[in-house]
């Protein structure tokens, strides 16, 4: 069966970028010509003077900086891009200038009310671009995917996005000393316009790479109900914003221009009807957040507006995006660990009556806001695709728990601390490690999640105290039988530090005995033994010197080193023969003390041990025989042997002692190439992959000839070895270059990096956002 593998990116991809970067002067010339004109019309159109006053010294201030934005443009464009193609710093990581998708549930909390503000504003006008640019960009982005090496089309990974290139412009023009209201002037038009020029844009660049010879890559992927964005047209709304009326949102970024004819003028484009309100927005979460509508008491204090009737049984049906993409899938026989995708988990019908009544109930805003926020972090967590059903279903009947809870106490929401926040956590990251309901010792943690649902389940489960008591029972429970596995962990943490100390030592010493002027550069086997084994056994005796007691040295093995290089110059050794037969010996010895220090295998060493003899046995010679060509390549050399320093520290070597305790695997890059045909072999991707794992992160990865689901639980100081934990505390350890290569040829895969709570939490933010972009 044939495997699918993504190819390094062609040279047509670099010379698309090229190509923006030498259109982008043009693109922005033909914009503000545009932009004057639609600012002119603007001027003939007004009914009002303040409008007129307004569009003429929006024209006055583009000209005087337009030619600041078009040569600085295709600086700021060469950055974004690059921003965007580096590695994230972990999968599903959001990149500059994609504002629909990158609010964050915790960073909401840190802005302020103009970030928030502006947030939507930037949000809006993207929207605004895409819409206008969507036909080009479809077929571009499908041969673009194709040049970046990519099999199938994914959206996010294209540097040349409208998004990208908008907030390129977007950032540009807000470092310009104009006024705000005449920046928000530009936009009003500008957004349309420059999505229009970039769909001409698109269409060219797709005919370039066609010209190339790129072919589209294919729309494999087909998102599933819980990817599409979320919506909420029918959901009414109420709080400051009505206050406001329908200029509100210009009135609150633009103080100085509260008259009604430039706000009327700025929001004339707004889409959406102006009755249409959102009840969870982002300046409303944003609000909760912060404690806006917490009393003296830590209770939600009622909202200064009172809730008018219509809103007391509203219904919220909400899907959120995806935050996770699709990984794409090894086609091999006996090795494919994708499941389908999960069938939606509705809540119980008693639950959605509560959450009803307690809507109905509510007496503020923040009270509604809350449930709502808790409702849908409930629904989204229920249909988190990685959790398997039982959990699933045990948290969408959980959910009358923290409504309860979040009516009387909103730290639920600020505090990441918080007790109930801390449960959920901690419930759903411990279920990361099934992978089936049949893995071993899922039923005991399914039996213990029951036990967690029942005390929910009761009504007196409405504050931080007792969700405090079920998340001590839960851990203890967790924690049972663990003392062992801890002792465990911190035995193969300190072999692989070990290790990690004396590779990294051992790479200087190797360099410095090359460095040499005795160093012998004929001799394959014991160049490759010096540099190799013994500069471990070196560094392994410094490093037992930097531990000594005071005034005690260690300087054996570094002394038997000199003399196995006296002994290889065949002209001293035939003069001093006495003493070359007087040193064999000693040396032999230290040599094999020297191995056997850090346990490593004498009959590895045979070809090193064979040469030296050799080479000893001419010395004692009358004559000294002719050097000894090289010879073939050995395991030894393999091992070891590498062209500079830093491939040294990537050729990491552990004890077997060390291997077993760690449970490192240091054939794991042969064995993953040994599943692979030759012609897949071939086309598997060269070059670096960027390991962007953090701690606590899923992985699954084959094990005896199956898959099996590892959390990442240690990375070394120097981030060159890896550790996982997979079922019964099984350790599997390797270093980053193997872990690089598993992940290239998707014998790693990435399950999880985000928490299940978190990436629920920012699904909320990201719909209060969307919400907001659609609202008046």
């Amino acid at each position: 069966m044939k495997r699918i593998f993504s190819q390094s990116p062609s040279p047509a991809y670099q010379a698309c970028v090229e190509e923006v970067l030498r259109q982008a002067p043009f693109l922005i010339d033909r914009w503000c010509n545009r932009l004057q004109e639609a600012l002119q019309q603007r001027i003939f159109m007004a009914s009002g003077l303040t409008q007129k006053q307004l569009a003429q010294e929006a024209i006055v201030q583009l000209g005087k900086h337009r030619m600041a934005i078009e040569l600085d443009f295709p600086d700021e464009l060469k950055q974004a891009i690059g921003a965007d193609a580096a590695p994230a710093a972990g999968l599903g990581a959001v990149r500059t200038g994609r504002s629909l998708s990158s609010v964050s549930f915790d960073d909401l909390e840190l802005m302020g009310e103009s970030q928030v503000s502006q947030a939507v504003e930037q949000a809006r006008l993207q929207q605004v671009v895409r819409m206008a640019c969507e036909a080009g960009l479809s077929a571009f982005s499908a041969r673009l995917s194709t040049a970046q090496g990519l099999l199938v089309v994914k959206a996010d990974s294209n540097p040349l996005s409208p998004e990208i290139l908008g907030h390129a412009l977007i950032r540009l023009v807000q470092a310009l000393p104009v006024p705000e209201v005449v920046r928000a002037c530009w936009m009003l038009d500008g957004a349309q316009l420059l999505g229009e020029e970039l769909q001409a844009l698109y269409v060219s660049l797709d005919k370039f790479l066609a010209s190339q010879g790129i072919t589209p890559a294919a729309y494999g992927i087909v998102a599933s109900p819980q990817e599409k964005p979320a919506h909420s047209h029918d959901s009414p709304g109420h709080g400051r914003e009505e206050a406001k009326g329908q200029t509100g949102f210009y009135a609150s970024r633009y103080p100085e221009f509260e008259d009604s004819e430039t706000l009327e003028f700025l929001q004339d484009e707004s889409s959406g009807p102006k009755d249409a309100k959102q009840l969870l927005t982002l300046d409303h979460l944003h609000r909760l957040l912060v404690g806006d509508y917490d009393d003296a008491n830590g209770g939600l204090s009622p909202f200064l507006d009172p809730l008018p009737d219509d809103m007391a049984h509203p219904d919220f049906s909400h899907t959120l995006p995806s935050a996770l993409d699709a990984l794409e899938e090894l086609e091999a026989s006996g090795l494919n660990a994708r499941n389908a995708p999960p069938e939606p988990i509705e809540p119980p019908r008693p639950v959605a009556q509560m959450r009803l009544q307690l809507k109905a109930q509510a007496k503020s805003l923040g009270q509604s806001l809350a449930i709502e926020v808790v409702s849908l972090m409930i629904k989204q967590m229920a249909n988190d695709e990685r959790l398997l059903a039982p959990v699933r279903q045990m948290i969408a009947e959980a959910e009358p728990a923290f409504l309860r809870l979040v009516v009387t106490d909103p730290r639920f929401f600020s505090d990441k601390r918080h007790p109930a926040r801390k449960l959920l956590d901690s419930i759903t990251s411990a279920s990361l490690a099934y992978a089936s309901e049949s893995a071993p010792g899922f039923v005991d943690f399914m039996n213990k999640l029951n036990d967690v649902a029942a005390v929910l389940k009761q009504e007196h489960a409405i504050d931080a105290d007792y969700f405090a008591r079920v998340l001590q029972d839960f851990e203890r429970q967790q924690a049972a039988g663990s003392p062992q596995g801890r002792q465990l962990q911190r035995q193969a943490v300190q072999a692989l530090v070990r290790a990690e100390q004396r590779n990294l030592l051992a790479a200087q010493i190797a360099a410095e005995i090359k460095a040499r002027p005795d160093f012998p550069l004929v001799h394959r086997s014991i160049n490759v033994f010096l540099t190799g084994p013994w500069a471990q056994v070196m560094a392994q005796e410094r490093l037992q010197g930097e531990h000594a007691r005071p005034g005690a040295t260690h300087t054996i093995f570094s002394v038997t080193l000199d003399d196995v290089l006296w002994s290889l110059e065949a002209a001293q050794s035939a003069r001093h023969r006495k003493r070359l037969a007087s040193l064999i010996p000693t040396m032999l010895q230290s040599l094999r003390e020297g191995l056997l220090s850090i346990d490593y295998p004498l009959e590895k060493s045979r070809a090193f041990f064979d040469e030296l003899m050799a080479i000893h046995q001419r010395g004692l010679k009358s004559r000294p025989g002719p050097a000894e060509a090289p010879g073939s390549k050995d395991a030894l050399e393999k091992m070891f042997a590498s062209s500079d320093e830093a491939h040294d520290m990537e050729q990491l070597w552990l004890a077997p002692t060390e291997a077993q305790q760690s449970g490192f695997l240091d054939d794991w890059e042969d064995a993953a190439m040994s599943l692979m045909p030759a012609e897949a072999q071939s086309e598997a991707p060269a070059g670096d992959v960027s390991v962007a794992l953090q701690l606590g992160d899923w992985i699954e990865l084959i094990v005896d000839m199956r898959w099996l689901r590892a959390q990442l639980t240690w990375v070394s100081p120097h981030h060159t070895l890896f550790m996982f934990t997979s079922e019964g505390g099984r350790k599997h350890s390797m270093t980053a270059r193997i872990l690089q290569h598993l992940l290239k040829i998707q014998l790693v895969k990435i399950v999880s990096q985000q928490g299940v709570l978190d990436g629920a939490l920012d699904g909320v933010a990201r719909t209060a956002l969307l919400n907001s972009v659609q609202s008046p």
